[in-house]
């Protein structure tokens, strides 16, 4: 059997490094393709190094556009390697426009798809992630969801590809991580971690202004905000014209140092899918500036919190939650898997 994945930002990288490793170790033959989404080296090349992936075969060098122009570019661009590779399954991880580029053209080209990470739903229609992982499901022949409400969805959705409950990819790369880096959470934080990159937050003035007004708040109470900033948003952010003075901002971090960074903290502030399972992961509590979570399972035991809008209260919520993290701490519950999802995946695609 041949089998193909295609990713194009950092969360893919992250969710293909337990398959690719298991597909290795099995000696099966497996083809990358990355389509440049994440053009950025430090968004994308840094992590195949990091996470020992080797290079792609294929790198499709999309250009940056707009969502629309970029999906086509995509579709368009990835046709030829997939009728050379000819692979029997195409290999789909998480929600992004690489991920739904590639789930449309393996579609019509006839290549069965494989999708990781499925059944995720925020009931947010605006949200562009949303809209891509739902088409993804329903042109897929594989369905691997990394929780039981995932899993639920897509039964209630009536899927016609199967569907199996096979734990989080990236739960298994945080485990592996996690004892690499000889991470242990500490008893008191040392800074509020941050981090945006959603458009209906970075490309509305308004929204972006009152999230850095908050985080500068939050520095005059005595915590340091510590941003790590995706050069789109940096973009946004100069265009507005919108000072970042008192805000610590950092270049983008590799998967490791992430890793650190939400140990370290004593709050996480975010508006990322996957950082908010990898703050649950970490034991460290999280603000999602959003107003739903695909991942309710971290809603549960008080470790996530979500703030659509942020008010004269919102201050208030920061310095209670971070009071309570540091009298008692919180042991997540594994509902994410037991970290041999990639194993899970692969059995399922090999037999």
């Amino acid at each position: 059997m041949r089998l193909c994945i295609v990713v194009g930002t950092r969360p893919q990288i992250i969710k293909s490094q337990p398959i690719i490793k298991e597909l290795m170790s099995r000696q099966s033959k497996i083809s990358i393709i990355h389509t440049g989404q994440h053009y950025d080296y430090k968004l994308s090349q840094i992590f195949f190094k990091e996470l020992k992936i080797r290079d792609p075969d294929y790198n499709l060098e999309v250009a940056p556009d707009t969502s629309s122009r970029q999906l086509a570019q995509i579709i368009l661009k990835l046709e030829k390697p997939l009728k050379k590779i000819k692979p029997d399954i195409v290999i789909v991880p998480g929600d992004t426009r690489s991920a739904l580029g590639t789930a449309l053209c393996a579609n019509r080209l006839g290549i069965k798809v494989a999708h990781v990470e499925s059944g995720a739903r925020s009931m947010e229609f605006e949200m562009e992630e949303e809209i891509n992982r739902r088409l993804i499901d329903h042109c897929s022949t594989f369905l691997f969801a990394p929780t039981i409400n995932c899993y639920k969805n897509l039964k209630k959705e009536s899927v016609l590809g199967s569907s199996y409950f096979t734990g989080d990819t990236m739960y298994d790369v945080f485990l592996e991580f996690k004892k690499i880096l000889k991470l242990k959470k500490l008893d008191e934080g040392q800074f509020v971690l941050m981090t945006l990159h959603r458009k209906e937050n970075i490309e509305n003035y308004q929204k972006i202004k009152k999230i850095l007004n908050f985080a500068k708040q939050i520095v005059i109470t005595g915590h340091d905000v510590i941003f790590p900033i995706h050069p789109h948003t940096l973009k946004q952010i100069r265009s507005f014209g919108i000072s970042l003075t008192g805000i610590t901002t950092i270049d983008p971090v590799k998967y490791s140092e992430m890793l650190r960074l939400l140990c370290e903290a004593n709050l996480l502030l975010t508006d990322s899918g996957g950082l908010q399972k990898e703050a649950y992961w970490m034991d460290t509590p999280c603000i999602t500036l959003r107003k739903s979570t695909e991942w309710i399972e971290t809603l549960d035991g008080k470790h996530n919190f979500l703030l659509s809008t942020i008010s004269n209260s919102s201050l208030k919520l920061v310095t209670k939650i971070i009071k309570q993290n540091k009298k008692k701490k919180m042991k997540p519950i594994q509902l994410f898997g037991k970290g041999k999802a990639g194993k899970k995946i692969v059995s399922i695609l090999l037999h």
